[in-house]
């Protein structure tokens, strides 16, 4: 039985809208947060990470890579709200080995504390989207 709905969506596009779950894991800024049914009302600064919808007997569980944002719990409903989204399905593992390479060539070079920083994310945020291609080849 399903507990609530969840949306993702991007400034470009809708990623996900009324997925069933019935428990979701959601990476905040102050850490992972897991809602359950009847979670209290929320709303919290995402981190970059993967959100976990597990749909129970009746609908798969689906996964998405996201980039800060803001997720909002109320009612039957999580929104999330992400610079940048994709499903586990539809990441481009190439690119996003591409983007680490880049990324590591980057930070072995002199660079501005702004620009490590800059790097830094975009290492993170590129070996997130390899995980979780790899776990939807699984």
């Amino acid at each position: 039985m399903n507990n609530f709905t969840v949306d993702i969506l991007t400034p470009s596009k809708v990623i996900v809208k009324d997925a069933p779950a019935e428990d979701v894991l959601i990476p905040t800024l102050r850490g992972q947060i897991e809602v359950k049914k009847d979670h209290t009302h929320i709303v919290e600064k995402l981190n970059t990470g993967i959100i976990s919808v597990f749909g129970g007997a009746d609908d798969p569980d689906r996964h998405f890579f996201v980039s800060t944002g803001v997720c909002k719990v109320l009612n039957n409903k999580i929104t999330i709200l992400a610079n940048t989204s994709e499903e586990d399905l539809e990441v481009d593992s190439e690119r996003a080995e591409l983007a680490l390479n880049h990324a590591n060539e980057k930070l072995s070079g002199t660079l501005t504390d702004d620009e490590i920083e800059k790097f830094r994310r975009k290492a993170e945020r590129a070996a997130l989207r390899i995980q979780l291609s790899k776990t939807a080849k699984k």
